[in-house]
């Protein structure tokens, strides 16, 4: 009864965020990064934030359960193309369950920071299911994170996570990450692959994604 409770709650989570317009989900995007880049004394690392390979931004993820749990979320990932050159955004969902002591409802603004192509191989194929796919763990902060030279070579995904403007510990082992191309059609206006929008192959992306430029290019 509890986990149909969780289920029915999640379906009412994505009917609402599915009602949400692409546009409007990269303009929250984009300022859900750039306050993360700016937190004082606790923001991502430039350095991390620099050698990575692509960002996922899920703002305003659901988790809700009672024993059985749930989580939900649609935003954006944005990869550096073969230039090395931050491409458009791909919009993705994000989905996972767990079993635990857990009560109520919560939201949180997600940021993924990938510092591998590699770990992006099972995104663009299928779904990349985070601990599985790639490595994860809670990522640094502050400015002084980055004067370790070799901190940021153990894992491949590094994670953070806001609730109210303030860092929130959160595992997302075991969630999954796949693309929304359903969004994509209606964002681009064709149906095009991941790929060719990471790398801005023939895309004829829409202005929105200028709001992007200040935080990635």
């Amino acid at each position: 009864m509890i986990k149909k409770l969780v289920s029915l709650l999640l379906t009412m989570i994505v009917t609402l965020s599915a009602g949400n317009s692409e546009n409007a989900k990269v303009i929250e995007s984009a300022n859900v990064i750039k306050t993360m880049l700016h937190l004082p004394e606790n923001a991502i690392p430039p350095v991390l934030f620099e050698k990575a390979e692509a960002v996922a931004i899920i703002p305003s993820t659901y988790k809700v359960g009672f024993i059985f749990g749930g989580r939900y979320g649609n935003g954006v990932m944005v990869a550096k193309n073969e230039q090395g050159v931050w491409g458009n955004p791909v919009f993705i969902n994000l989905m996972g369950g767990s079993v635990g002591l857990q009560i109520g409802a919560s939201s949180s603004d997600i940021v993924l920071v990938f510092k591998t192509k590699k770990s992006l191989d099972g995104l663009i194929s299928s779904k990349l299911t985070l601990g599985v796919d790639a490595s994860i763990a809670a990522g640094p902060v502050g400015r002084e994170a980055g004067l370790g030279g070799d901190l940021f070579l153990e894992q491949e995904v590094y994670s953070y996570a806001t609730t109210k403007g303030l860092y929130a510990g959160l595992s997302l082992a075991g969630n999954s990450i796949v693309v929304d191309q359903g969004a994509n059609i209606r964002f681009y206006g064709t149906d095009v692959s991941p790929t060719d929008i990471f790398n801005n192959y023939q895309i004829n992306a829409p202005e929105v994604v200028k709001v992007l430029d200040g935080v990635f290019n």
